[in-house]
């Protein structure tokens, strides 16, 4: 071969290689294409990142900081960190869903939305806020209560409000002389006062304490429903006031009040002015479900005949489950039911605490059936030893052998009776939660978490799995004043982590660096509740009314002074 043939074959080569290894760095240095941000989050939500259910964990404080729904959160902070690209969908989500379990917590979220340095509005992405058993001092509760009217006037899209009281809110024993309890803060005139400072038509979703035998009270709900015009959902329990009872017709109750959206109404059975006042002056043209909340054993039916019409879902929730079982295991006569098919004649789905025979034999006495009823469930006292075959034989036992009894008065029923275990008791929305269409087949069996419990629903039962985590120490215990260090699984956190966030999970144990108004002190995992104060008198020193106030006014002045 020619020289000049062989050098030109050679200089072919080397331009080759050149070309490829051009093309192969460009393709190494070149970054790989990004996501979008909307298949990012459909991957958030496919894999059950995120999209985790608020019934799911029991947030109270007394589960320390290691806790399910701490660990949650944490995960949830976690993934702000991955990368820039997540950034922005893991805040949104991280937001999205605020929880306030400590005073401190309040003024917190409200520098983090005040903030204008960040360039980012952190206010437009709540959604929801609860206050879940938040204890506030009266020394710092105007402090508390404006900050708590900047972050409302800062979520300008909030959709679902909702206060739990503090557990010693609702003992009478703290209502005393020095109490350092604010109860003035759970007076509706208050809430009214803060939610007008925010935007209380955009709510979806409410959930309050309310003096149900206060005139006062009931006038402040009316005002704060007329503003909520497009309100869905609303559950209302009682709170003790420890005022004088003032009788229905001694006062003329509010005027006429219409949500034409709400379709789901949780009331308690307590307070006998609020029901009259509802049953007599609401009008809820698409109220489809109602839980009767405290059931006492009698099913109302003026209630039910001012606004059962269009009900599908109708859940007589026992007080306790204590109450609940003396009234299943007694037979003792509950009246209403045979009169269902009259005032809720669309009712697909009832939840009772009664024997499902005696349920049964109601419905055989009634003058019309419950041709829409699908579902049927029954509170009961224990499901030990329950088979399928059991459950029907419990709940037909003498029904198809007396006379008359076709099953005619509910044709749509079937076998479709479902106990409930009293173990998982302690949250309302239960039968909703574990609803039996969650299931295609009749052998199928499902499990979920329901505050911190994991829960088996079958065709025919819903039960607990588990011990229940919600652990609250007894002070003298073992576990009550165990430091955590010594735990060998102990880790600790980092230095560097921002302990004044209102989401962070370490500020109970470092409250007094922390800048917090009330020195998270109430994280304490001793406690004292309040049939420990009935029972050992007055000679604890870990009541909320002998702590150091020189103490709690210093820090409170210093707050002040500083603008916060």
């Amino acid at each position: 071969m020619p020289a000049c043939e062989l050098h030109a074959l050679q200089k072919e080569n080397v331009d080759s290689r050149k070309s490829l290894n051009t093309e192969f760095a460009a393709c190494v240095n070149s970054p790989p294409p990004a996501l979008p941000a909307e298949v990012v989050k459909v991957v958030f939500d496919e894999l059950a990142l995120i999209a985790t259910q608020p019934y799911e964990y029991v947030p109270d404080v007394l589960l320390g900081p290691r806790s399910s729904y701490m660990d949650h959160v944490r995960f949830q902070k976690g993934l702000t960190l991955v990368c820039k690209s997540w950034w922005d969908l893991a805040t949104r989500v991280l937001y999205e869903r605020i929880v306030i379990r400590r005073m401190g917590q309040i003024p917190a979220l409200a520098r983090t939305l005040s903030a204008t340095d960040a360039g980012y509005n952190f206010g437009s992405l709540v959604k929801h806020i609860t206050l879940h058993e938040c204890a506030i001092l009266k020394p710092f509760s105007d402090v508390v209560l404006e900050h708590l009217r900047i972050v409302l006037r800062h979520c300008t899209t909030l959709q679902s409000f909702s206060m739990v009281p503090h557990y010693n809110y609702r003992g009478r024993a703290w209502y005393g002389l020095g109490s350092a309890l604010d109860n003035n803060w759970m007076a509706l005139e208050t809430i009214r006062n803060v939610l007008q400072t925010g935007r209380a038509e955009t709510l979806r979703h409410l959930e309050l304490s309310v003096q149900t035998e206060s005139r006062t009270a009931i006038v402040e709900l009316y005002h704060l429903l007329s503003q909520t015009t497009q309100l869905l959902s609303l559950k209302l329990v009682p709170f003790p006031c420890g005022r004088e009872y003032e009788a229905y017709n001694e006062f003329t109750a509010p005027q006429m009040l219409t949500l034409p959206s709400l379709n789901d109404l949780q009331i308690s059975m307590e307070g006998y002015n609020l029901y009259e006042w509802i049953a007599s002056s609401w009008q809820l043209p698409n109220l489809t479900f109602l839980t009767f909340l405290d059931f006492y054993g009698h099913i109302s039916l003026p209630f039910l005949a001012a606004h059962g019409g269009q009900l599908i879902y109708l859940h007589c929730y026992p007080s306790s489950s204590e109450h609940a079982a003396s009234w299943h295991g007694m037979h003792v006569t509950q009246h209403g039911f045979d009169q269902l098919a009259d005032v809720a004649p669309m009712l697909e789905h009832l939840v009772v605490c009664k024997a499902a025979s005696d349920i049964l034999r109601d419905f055989r006495k009634a003058d019309r059936p419950l041709v829409h009823l699908r579902h049927l469930d029954v509170w009961v006292p224990h499901v030990a030893g329950l088979t399928r075959q059991r459950v029907m034989e419990e709940s037909f036992e003498g029904y198809d052998d007396a006379p008359g009894s076709d099953r005619e008065k509910f044709p749509a029923l079937g076998e479709n009776v479902r106990f409930l275990s009293h173990r998982v008791h302690g949250h309302s929305d239960l039968p909703k939660i574990c609803h039996p269409s969650a299931l295609s087949q009749s052998d199928e069996v499902r499990a979920l978490y329901v505050r911190d419990v994991c829960v088996v629903q079958t065709s025919w039962c819903v039960w607990a799995n588990e011990v229940p985590a919600r652990i609250r120490d007894e002070p003298g215990s073992d576990t009550a004043d165990s430091d955590e260090e010594e735990d060998p699984e102990f880790v600790a956190g980092d230095d560097e982590e921002d302990k004044t966030s209102w989401c962070s999970e370490d500020a109970s144990d470092h409250g007094s660096e922390t800048g917090s108004l009330d020195g998270m002190a109430e994280d304490s995992h001793v406690m004292l509740r309040e049939d420990k104060v009935t029972e050992n008198g007055t000679s604890h020193q870990a009541l909320l009314e002998q702590w150091d106030l020189e103490e709690i006014y210093r820090v409170r002045e210093y707050l002040v002074r500083d603008g916060r």
